[in-house]
């Protein structure tokens, strides 16, 4: 009887003890996960911030490629490079052209802007909506949206568009709307033309006062 209780309480002994290894290695089991989500984390965090995109200053900013000058809107793009110089781009077309003449091996980071809020994004988590009568500063028709909810709102009250993602702008076809520009270059025409008549009818107004001053002169 002696010996049964005794293998009873050595039992009951072993068990606790074997419980209580257990419990001890859930929390190790715990403590490697969470810092396997904090390195995680910190290594999201510093793929963000190892290249950041630089403001756009309309007064000296002009893009790589077509030369024209950059407005701070949500047509502005750039490529900062690994040396963290920043190539300034009015159009996202023009950035793909420079990768398409230059190749993308210098390159750190490439931000697009959010077609509402111009909010800078990085290319490749942002959404794109492409069609050729969309309104581009040089005509290639894809804006950017930070969320594909935005997009898909912006195609549905449209009535155009079509989705891109970063890996279909690689094997999209740049070409610009020349029907696009051709309009854009005639609402420029018109506005130099209102100029010209505003000097002309300044011109007349010159030379009305010179004949009325001429008339009074011979009545004298």
């Amino acid at each position: 009887m002696k010996k049964f209780n005794l293998l009873v309480v050595v039992f009951a002994a072993l068990t606790l003890l074997l419980a209580a290894c257990g419990g001890d290695d859930k929390p190790t089991n715990d403590t490697t996960e969470e810092s396997d989500d904090v390195q995680t984390e910190d290594a999201a965090e510093t793929e963000v911030l190892a290249y950041e995109p630089k403001d756009v200053d309309e007064e000296t900013d002009v893009c790589e490629v077509c030369g024209m000058a950059i407005l701070d809107n949500e047509h502005a793009t750039q490529i900062v490079l690994q040396n963290e110089r920043s190539l300034m781009f009015d159009d996202l077309g023009c950035l793909y052209e420079w990768k398409a003449e230059n190749g993308e091996d210098d390159i750190g980071a490439e931000f697009v802007r959010d077609f509402h809020t111009k909010n800078w994004i990085q290319v490749k988590n942002a959404t794109f909506v492409y069609d050729e009568e969309i309104a581009t500063p040089m005509a290639y028709g894809v804006i950017s949206f930070e969320n594909l909810e935005d997009a898909e709102t912006y195609i549905e009250e449209e009535g155009k568009g079509e989705i891109l993602d970063a890996a279909a702008l690689a094997n999209h076809e740049w070409k610009m709307n020349e029907d696009m520009m051709d309009h854009d270059h005639h609402d420029h025409g018109d506005h130099d033309h209102d100029h010209g008549d505003h000097d002309h009818d300044e011109d007349d107004e010159h030379d009305d006062h010179d004949d009325h001053g001429h008339d009074d002169h011979e009545e004298e």
